[in-house]
């Protein structure tokens, strides 16, 4: 892993456009989209997503909706906290680490009732009816794109028969964040307010307001500032559990958010797609043979997390490492 104060290195990330509404498997279209997903995946990790399916609108009227919740007073944010000890439902912040991060978390978001329920919790006075139509229709459009991504995946290794076991065995989290502003004097200081990790689960699928600051770790060892070529971008990004399931086929990348000196705040909205708690992590038979030996022994989604979660797993920006004591 490269170093954390290393300037990012002047690289576009692959960029591809899934806005062709007449996009359908099986079509030559579809088959070039796909040979690029996988291409992506295996070299990068990641990728740049146009998908205009989303309408801007939508898209500006999500950060408004996020701004509105995340300048609710600490002790009504602090409400949504309701489950103990649950790594991905309600508000982080006001951590020492990251004094310049808060998030809240949410399951199954493409359930309109989860985000009204959650809206309930904010502003109990009848709950915010934009906030939760704004999330919840993002969060479905994005699932759509997730599901696309998927379904190439799969064709692309000739696993299609386990679509169908992917759809039970994963699910959907939802995770927006704000990064405070960060001084405007501080241009040639950036300031690292997330730290350099990889994704635990599957597909992660972002989308930001207009303050950049994603940077990914190539497999050389370099930094790439993440910079959206397209107002109707969202970045895609493999995790842990897609690198382990695929026997170790595509690259998962080292992630941070550094900030320069920038006025607004920057609100990130992820949609990431996990394994069930109790889903067991396994590479199919197909992916294993003399010139491809099993890299990774299964395992248990949510003891995967309860290793992740450890003050050790805290400490590795690869959780995977201090999972298989590597």
């Amino acid at each position: 892993m490269g170093s954390i104060n290393e300037a990012p290195i002047d690289l576009k990330l692959p960029f591809i456009d899934f806005s062709n509404p007449h996009l359908k498997p099986g079509t030559p279209h579809w088959d070039s989209l796909k040979s690029q997903v996988r291409e992506a995946l295996e070299n990068y990790g990641c990728f740049e997503a146009s998908f205009d399916r989303v309408p801007s609108k939508l898209r500006s009227d999500v950060f408004d909706s996020l701004e509105e919740l995340f300048d609710l007073p600490l002790a009504t944010k602090q409400r949504s906290s309701v489950v103990p000890n649950a790594f991905h439902q309600g508000y982080l912040g006001q951590h020492p680490l990251y004094p310049f991060f808060e998030s809240f978390g949410l399951e199954d978001p493409t359930l309109l009732e989860v985000i009204q329920n959650f809206s309930n919790t904010l502003w109990p006075q009848g709950g915010n009816p934009s906030f939760s139509k704004n999330i919840h229709s993002l969060s479905e459009m994005v699932s759509e794109l997730d599901l696309t991504v998927m379904t190439m995946v799969l064709e692309s290794f000739g696993l299609e028969k386990y679509m169908d076991e992917h759809m039970s065995f994963a699910s959907y989290h939802l995770r927006v964040m704000k990064y405070e502003a960060v001084d405007s004097q501080a241009t040639l200081d950036p300031k690292l307010v997330l730290r350099v990790h990889t994704d635990k689960g599957l597909i992660t699928i972002l989308c930001q307001n207009e303050v950049e600051g994603l940077e990914f770790e190539t497999k050389k060892g370099e930094w790439v500032k993440y910079t959206p070529t397209s107002p109707s971008s969202f970045v895609v990004l493999a995790g842990d559990s897609l690198h382990t399931w695929l026997n170790g086929r595509v690259h998962y990348p080292y992630h941070r958010v550094r900030l320069c000196g920038n006025d607004k705040p920057r609100y990130s909205f992820g949609l990431f797609t996990t394994p069930k708690d109790e889903s067991t992590v396994k590479a199919p038979e197909e992916l294993i043979d003399e010139q491809h030996p099993l890299l990774f022994k299964p395992f248990v989604y949510k003891q995967y997390l309860d290793v992740a979660f450890t003050q050790t797993g805290r400490k590795e920006a690869a959780p995977l490492r201090a999972f298989y004591g590597l």
